[in-house]
């Protein structure tokens, strides 16, 4: 079938699964970063109760800010997990649109060609009706959807 419905704004969509199990990956590395911070943080803590010396409150807090930092690794992980999240819910729901728009266009060219000679009139000519022009319509806002989607990703990861 060649039909005039221009899917190209939709063409080469990431895999859902895929962007969810790079959401994963984030999130469990930050949290592995955050763990082994907090562990460590803990261990000092025991030595820095037997130190006793005129810097004993600054040895006591050496490791405070490692510790802040790995919570705001995680948190980063954990914002930018939700983020992919959430592009990959969008990107399932216009991946399934996209499958019943090129369905609805294989039947309406089988439909509009029913019964025509072979040869008669080559594919790419086939006339633009409003059935054409109101997939294609469908089509565009398809694609308007995914450059929204992708952009409120963007937005997200990079506050």
């Amino acid at each position: 079938m060649s039909a005039p419905l221009d899917l190209s704004g939709t063409a080469g969509l990431p895999v859902p699964s895929d962007l969810e199990e790079s959401a994963s990956a984030v999130l469990r590395c930050g949290s592995i970063v955050n763990e082994s911070i907090r562990r460590a943080h803990t261990k000092w803590s025991y030595l820095a109760e037997a130190y006793a010396a005129p810097e004993q409150q600054r040895v006591q807090r050496a490791m405070d800010p490692p510790r802040d930092a790995g919570e705001a690794v995680f948190q980063a992980a954990t914002h930018a997990a939700s983020a992919l999240g959430v592009f990959a819910a969008s990107v399932e729901v216009i991946r399934q649109k996209r499958l019943e728009l090129q369905a609805e266009a294989e039947v309406l060219y089988e439909k509009e060609n029913q019964g025509k000679a072979a040869g008669v009139l080559p594919a790419e000519c086939v006339a633009l009706t409003l059935p054409w022009i109101l997939l294609q319509d469908r089509a565009d806002q398809l694609a308007q959807e995914l450059s929204t989607a992708e952009d409120e990703c963007i937005r997200t990861l990079t506050r």
